[in-house]
């Protein structure tokens, strides 16, 4: 199952790096919502938007882990890749990018790391490294 947006022509592969740059390319868009999710996590007490994110993020790493075992399947991958815990290193590596923007106080820097950071997430996985 690819993602709706994207050409079931796409490989799983080429799927995966259009999310991740349509990822970046909204938080970088939309500033406000990093911001006000990181405060929403800080708080100590559980909140309905602390519950809300936690299920948008589980949501979402079922859906990435459901590509990834296309990508495994066409050989795009390594058959020895664990879905799950690419599709966390997925997410994660986006967070990083949205907190080192944070951190420099320049959210729109994320762009110029996109391409490196997917090569680099893609690296680890590929199937003939």
């Amino acid at each position: 199952m690819t993602h709706p947006h994207f050409s079931a022509a796409t490989s799983p592969l080429r799927s995966l790096e259009a999310m991740f740059r349509a990822d970046i390319a909204y938080l970088a868009d939309h500033p406000n919502i990093p911001r006000m999710l990181l405060g929403a996590l800080g708080r100590t007490s559980s909140s309905a938007l602390r519950v809300m994110i936690e299920a948008v993020i589980q949501r979402y790493e079922r859906h990435l882990s459901s590509i990834i075992e296309e990508a495994r399947q066409c050989g795009e991958i390594r058959t020895t890749i664990e879905k799950r815990t690419a599709a966390r290193l997925f997410i994660a590596a986006v967070q990083h990018l949205v907190f080192r923007a944070l951190i420099a106080g320049n959210l729109d820097s994320i762009r110029k790391a996109t391409l490196d950071a997917f090569e680099s997430y893609h690296a680890c996985m590929e199937a003939n490294p």
